[in-house]
């Protein structure tokens, strides 16, 4: 345990070392693009939903409840969240609160005069 390694991580490492020599060790893997998860179908699906103006998404939340309950297909959270960012280059946004005490009359004199 001089190393901070385990016995067990040892153990691997000479028996891929016996199996396959020193190359094993500084090559490094290829690793291929990743598979999306969003149909072309869906894509379309998306766009056509975030384009309507009848009823519009609201919030990512209600797209991944969206595409599970219309689509039958189990997305992430923050996948659909980047992927409608990266695609559509959307950003739903939820308006603050207004204080209970604003002043309506008020509010309509300001913009009267600007």
């Amino acid at each position: 345990m001089h190393l901070c390694i385990g016995y067990s991580t040892l153990r691997l490492w000479l028996k891929k070392y016996t199996d396959e020599g020193f190359s094993c060790f500084i090559k490094i893997p290829a690793r291929g693009k990743p598979k999306s998860l969003v149909t072309p179908e869906l894509h379309q699906a998306l766009e056509d939903k975030l384009n309507d103006s009848e009823e519009p998404i609201q919030s990512y939340k209600d797209a991944v409840l969206w595409v599970e309950t219309v689509h039958n297909q189990k997305l992430g959270y923050h996948t659909l969240r980047k992927y409608m960012i990266k695609h559509f280059k959307c950003k739903l946004k939820v308006p603050r609160k207004s204080h209970y005490k604003k002043d309506k009359q008020a509010i309509e004199a300001f913009f009267k005069t600007t």
